[in-house]
């Protein structure tokens, strides 16, 4: 039931189906197999999902499933040039989510974190490995919850305690 509400509200914030619709009329000759609201990022490797700096600057866009290609914001990617595809189910404090890693057989690699769809699981053009994931922190990631919990506690010192 959550995963279904916030899967509406940040699809409603991306204007996912008014995109989805837009292609489907420009593209008339391309079926749309699924379409959701995306943060993506570009990687050197094909790594593991982590929280990060490349999170923090990802590309926001409608991501695109056709039976052609995915498409995400500046990024086109014909499905005969990707070599596997990863689709990873996890979980985070705000619901369940899931990331499309993607590499192409020019070694790029692509990841995409979006909320639960099952339209990428019930599609049969892009054959995906389906995984249960975990999200990794970065040094980045670590560092800046030190941060934020330090602050916190020298506010409440600060707030409660000093006076």
């Amino acid at each position: 039931m959550i995963n279904q509400l916030l899967k509406g509200l940040v699809d409603l914030i991306y204007g996912t189906g008014r995109v989805r619709r837009k292609f489907e009329r420009d593209n008339p000759i391309e079926k749309v197999l699924a379409a959701d609201a995306s943060k993506g990022i570009v990687t050197t490797t094909n790594q593991d999902i982590q929280r990060g700096l490349d999170w923090v600057t990802s590309q926001r866009a409608v991501v695109l499933l056709t039976d052609k290609k995915i498409i995400c914001g500046k990024w086109t990617i014909p499905l005969d040039t990707i070599a596997t595809a990863q689709l990873l189910k996890i979980n985070s404090l705000f619901g369940g989510g899931q990331v499309l890693k993607v590499q192409t057989t020019d070694d790029k690699n692509y990841q995409f974190g979006m909320q639960l769809n099952p339209e990428w699981t019930s599609q049969q053009q892009l054959p995906l490995t389906l995984e249960k994931g975990q999200v990794k922190h970065s040094a980045f990631s670590i560092i800046v919850r030190l941060i934020a919990v330090g602050y916190l506690i020298y506010w409440f010192y600060e707030r409660f305690i000093a006076n």
